[in-house]
C-alpha cells in the first residue's frame, strides 16, 4: 500500500508541472506589459505632427463659416486637408496623414511673392465633423483650395478646387505643389462650382447646408432593417388606403342616383283630389205633419 503511493508521487508532481510552466509564462507576460518599449517613437514624425498642431487650424462644424469667412480688404488662400478614421476612410488615411504633417512645415515657409494673398492651412477630421463632411460631400483623403476674395466686393465668387491625394503613393511634394506659392498644382483640377459649394452653392445661400448635412448623415446612420421596415410601412398605408377608396365609391354613387330618382318619381305623380261626400239615402229623412 505505501510502496504504490510512494511510485505514484512522481507522476503527480509531473502533472502538476504543465500548469505550473503556464502560470508562470502568464506572470512573465504580464510584467513584460509594464516595461516600456525599447524602441522610441520616430523623433521626425512625432516633431512634424507637433508643428502641424500649432500652425494648421481646426476647422469643425462651428468656427468653419467664421474662418472662411471673407476679411476686410484682404484676400486669403487657404489649403484644408480632409482626413478621416477606421470609419469614414476605413484605416488608410494613416500614410496621407504622415505626408501632409511632414509636408506642414515646408509649407509654411514658403516665400509669399509681393501682392499674393496668404496662405493658411486648415484641417479637418471627418472622423469627428461626419455632418460636415457629409454636407459638404467630401472624398477622403483630399485638399480643398479656397481663394478667398476681399469683404469689399461681396459679388465676388469663392474659388475652390478639390485635389484628392492618393491613399498609397501620395508624397509631399505632392502636397507642398498645391498652393500659388509653389507649383499652382490646384489649378490642374477643375473648379467646383456644383449645388454643395460650402460658400457659393445653391445650399450655402439658402441657409440649408446644414440641415441637409444632418439629414444625409442620419440615412446614412440609420441601419438598412430600419429603412425596410418604414418603407413597408408606408406602401402598406398608401395600398389600403387606395383599396379602400374604391369601395367607398361605389355605394356613395348608387345612393347620390336613387337621392336624384326621388324626387323626380315625386315630380312626375299628380297629386290625388279628396272623395265627394256620400248622398244621403232615399226615405232616410222624417216627414213633417
Amino acid at each position: 500500500m505505501h510502496i504504490s503511493t510512494f511510485l505514484l508521487l512522481p507522476l503527480l508532481v509531473a502533472a502538476d508541472q504543465v500548469p505550473l510552466k503556464e502560470k508562470a509564462a502568464g506572470w512573465f507576460d504580464k510584467a513584460k506589459s509594464y516595461i516600456p518599449s525599447g524602441t522610441p517613437p520616430d523623433p521626425i514624425d512625432a516633431g512634424a505632427a507637433v508643428v502641424a498642431d500649432r500652425v494648421v487650424e481646426k476647422i469643425n462644424i462651428r468656427n468653419w463659416q467664421r474662418k472662411l469667412a471673407p476679411k476686410p480688404d484682404t484676400e486669403e488662400e487657404w489649403m484644408i486637408y480632409m482626413t478621416g478614421g477606421n470609419k469614414t476612410c476605413f484605416g488608410r488615411c494613416g500614410n496621407v496623414d504622415q505626408k501632409w504633417n511632414e509636408s506642414v512645415p515646408l509649407l509654411a515657409a514658403l516665400p509669399q511673392p509681393a501682392g499674393s494673398p496668404p496662405l493658411h492651412l486648415g484641417y479637418i477630421d471627418c472622423e469627428k465633423e461626419e455632418v460636415l463632411c457629409t454636407g459638404w460631400a467630401v472624398n477622403l483623403p483630399s485638399v480643398y483650395h479656397f481663394n478667398l476674395p476681399k469683404k469689399s466686393e461681396p459679388q465676388a465668387k469663392t474659388p475652390l478646387h478639390v485635389v484628392p491625394l492618393n491613399m498609397t503613393s501620395a508624397t509631399v511634394e505632392d502636397i507642398v505643389s498645391i498652393p500659388a506659392a509653389s507649383k499652382a498644382r490646384y489649378l490642374e483640377y477643375p473648379e467646383y462650382t456644383g449645388l454643395l459649394h460650402p460658400l457659393d452653392g445653391l445650399l450655402a445661400k439658402l441657409g440649408l447646408l446644414h440641415p441637409f448635412g444632418y439629414l444625409m448623415w442620419g440615412l446614412g446612420a440609420t441601419p438598412s432593417w430600419v429603412m425596410m421596415i418604414f418603407i413597408s410601412f408606408v406602401s402598406r398605408q398608401l395600398m389600403s388606403r387606395r383599396m379602400t377608396g374604391g369601395r367607398w365609391e361605389a355605394p356613395t354613387a348608387g345612393a347620390a342616383a336613387q337621392g336624384q330618382a326621388t324626387p323626380a318619381a315625386q315630380q312626375g305623380q299628380t297629386p290625388s283630389r279628396p272623395a265627394p261626400a256620400a248622398a244621403p239615402k232615399s226615405g232616410g229623412g222624417r216627414k213633417r205633419k
